[in-house]
């Protein structure tokens, strides 16, 4: 193949082929005044500075080495004379090619740039190995000073003058450095030391309900929001407030004061204040809290939990004039999530564009119906001189509060927060570069427990369960005040059963809590547990938040929660408000290490994990009560399908009623 290829098309002039022809001309040219100049250089290097021939004192030297030479000289000249047959076939080849004429433009284009190529190459072969390699590194040289020094681009191939800085994640300035609460309760103010803060009246009801000193968590927020409502009247914003701080630390009451304070002196009831929690049985615990200490004021309180039904929840909250116009009857809304969404769909007249205070108790859990609140509600607004002119684009100061707060800003920016402001009962040194994702519990505050919890964990099959739980229940001659949590309602209803068995000799009363229970069977269990008719409750996690019930001594973990959330609101329903308590958690084997990472993975101290010994009265009461048990279910399990076949007949004859005999 020739390595000087010409294509034509035809139409081409006489002109362009001289023109070619003068370029290969210029070409061998080149490349006939390369080898002088190589040939130059060899000469030249056999000479000193005086022009002497440095070769003659060599001739002392090996045949070897005279041979190595010869061989080399003969080498090159082979190359030299190789190449000129080369060059002086592709002249002829040239002449022959040239005459000829393409038809497509295309293919003449492809084969000149073939033809530019191959005479560089040809060059190149050529050239010695020093001079390959010096042109190389001039070629690398210049591809690196063609790399922009500022650009982020990267080019293939090339290489990077300087390793690009790792982008790391840093906490807003409101997360890493937030107020900072004392986790010592006895460490709270008086109520003389509040004077200038709290009304007069309110005091009263305080030391009415036997309440002389406040909890410092309480102490904080209730200064803090003091200091919001001045700084409202003087037409800034109120800031929105996060607090995190342990279960049993007073955070409902650090609310509910400030709150009635502020809307005491309203002249026209309209909602002012909307409190939203995750489950009924703690929204109705606010409920009363909120009524306690509201009784000497005229505002009016409302409950939106499901507890009634929805026409009489909505008749409590609005009525109707003989014009058609909708009041509302109430200041203040506690509701749970559901029920609230509910309202706001299908209640006429439901309306919260007079709202001045949105408390999200229990703040982690989900938040969707955040959305479906007036515009300055749902997201604050952007702060313009405009808008602070104007008293209805006015935001709600949010008020959050867990024990368990979230503090990955990702997930907090969904709740629309005004300069938000942190309050926390624990500080982290790390407040830079935190993997938001897989640490769960490096941040300020997150997963905090009360200093007055004992936490125990113990190790046993899952057939000795029940045993082991029998045994923590009679360890002591009075069984204590205690709660049991399970992972389902099923479970609940089982354990309950089969601990009644138990403890049946000692005259303890056990009862049992889950979603499966109508709501005033579960009202009615928990009046009972309060005050003390029931001993030994065993519920799902339907009391695991917020639920304040007093006394309570131990808390059992039957099942392993899934997760470390499940753990501190189990664990804080003991140790609140001061008090001791303890939690423990029984284990099988594969649950010890998921266990451990999870308490670990929070940051949180792994407790030594026991393993129990049995005793034998306790394996016997169990072995002789076990097939009395399997009776019991048995026979609701008849009962439970009679009632299920009883409800099928009842349906069929009231069809059959309706709609006459079917022929």
């Amino acid at each position: 193949m020739s390595l000087f290829v010409i294509n034509r098309y035809e139409g081409e002039s006489k002109k362009e082929v001289e023109n070619e022809t003068n370029h290969l001309s210029e070409l061998l040219k080149k490349i006939e005044e390369r080898k002088r100049q190589r040939v130059g250089a060899n000469n030249k290097s056999t000479l000193d500075d005086d022009g002497n021939n440095l070769e003659e004192p060599k001739k002392k030297k090996k045949k070897k080495l005279l041979k190595a030479e010869k061989a080399d000289d003969s080498h090159i000249e082979g190359e030299n004379a190789s190449s000129e047959k080369i060059v002086d076939e592709q002249i002829v080849e040239t002449a022959k090619v040239s005459t000829k004429k393409k038809k497509k433009k295309k293919k003449k284009d492809i084969e000149s740039e073939h033809h530019s190529a191959t005479i560089d190459k040809n060059i190149d072969l050529e050239e010695k190995d020093e001079n390959l390699a010096q042109d190389n590194n001039d070629d690398k040289d210049t591809t690196e000073k063609e790399i922009p020094s500022q650009s982020n681009f990267i080019v293939l191939g090339a290489r990077a003058r300087k390793k690009q800085r790792e982008v790391k994640r840093v906490l807003p300035d409101w997360l890493a450095h937030p107020e900072v609460i004392s986790a010592d309760l006895n460490s709270g103010s008086t109520l003389e030391e509040l004077e200038s803060v709290l009304d007069a009246k309110l005091m009263e009801v305080l030391r009415t309900n036997g309440i002389t000193k406040l909890f410092p968590v309480q102490c904080s927020i209730i200064k803090w929001l003091h200091k919001c409502k001045m700084d409202r009247k003087l037409g800034w914003w109120p800031r929105d407030t996060c607090v995190s701080a342990p279960t049993g630390s007073g955070k409902t009451l650090a609310y509910v004061l400030p709150i009635v304070q502020e809307l005491q002196t309203r002249s026209v009831p309209k909602i002012r204040c909307l409190i939203v929690l995750p489950v009924q049985e703690l929204a109705a615990q606010v409920h009363k809290v909120m009524v306690a200490y509201t009784s000497h004021t005229n505002l009016k309180v409302g409950l939106l939990s499901g507890a009634f039904s929805f026409e009489r929840e909505q008749s409590a909250i609005i009525k109707k004039t003989e014009r058609g116009k909708y009041l509302s009857t109430v200041d203040i809304v506690i509701a749970t999530h559901g029920r609230l969404l509910d309202h706001i769909l299908k209640t006429p007249g439901f309306s919260l564009d007079s709202l001045r205070f949105l408390v999200i108790d229990e703040a982690d859990r989900a938040t969707e119906w955040l959305q479906y609140l007036p515009e300055p509600h749902s997201r604050a607004p952007i702060l313009t001189l405009g808008n602070m002119r104007s008293s209805k684009i006015i935001p709600a100061q949010k008020l959050l509060f867990s024990a368990t707060l979230s503090q990955d800003p990702e997930k907090l920016s969904r709740l629309g927060l005004f300069q938000p402001r942190l309050f926390t009962t624990v500080v982290t040194d790390k407040d830079t570069d935190v993997n938001l994702d897989k640490l769960a519990g490096d941040f300020v505050g997150r997963y905090t427990s009360p200093g007055e919890l004992t936490e125990l964990a113990v190790e046993c099959s899952s057939y000795d369960k029940p045993i082991v739980l029998y045994q923590l229940l009679t360890k002591h001659d009075v069984i204590p005040k205690t709660l049991v949590f399970t992972n389902s309602g099923q479970t609940a209803h089982r354990l309950a059963r089969l601990m009644q068995l138990l403890l049946s000799e000692r005259n303890v009363t056990v009862g049992e809590l889950s979603a499966q229970l109508a709501s005033k069977q579960r009202e009615s269990v928990l009046g009972k547990f309060a005050n003390a008719e029931i001993h030994v409750l065993i519920s799902s996690d339907a009391l695991a938040r917020g639920l304040d019930i007093l006394d309570v001594q131990l808390v059992v973990s039957y099942d392993l929660p899934k997760h470390i959330k499940g753990y501190i609101h189990r664990a804080g329903r003991t140790g609140r408000a001061g008090k001791l308590g303890t939690a423990v958690s029984i284990l099988t084997a594969n649950q010890v290490g998921i266990f451990k990472q999870m308490l670990s993975d929070a940051h949180k101290t792994v407790p030594n994990i026991e393993q129990m010994e049995l005793h034998a009265t306790a394996k016997v009461n169990y072995q002789n009560h076990l097939e009395k048990f399997k009776e019991i279910l048995e026979k609701e399990k008849n009962e439970s399908l009679e009632r299920t076949k009883a409800i099928k007949r009842r349906r069929v004859t009231n069809f059959t009623k309706q709609n006459g005999s079917i022929e």
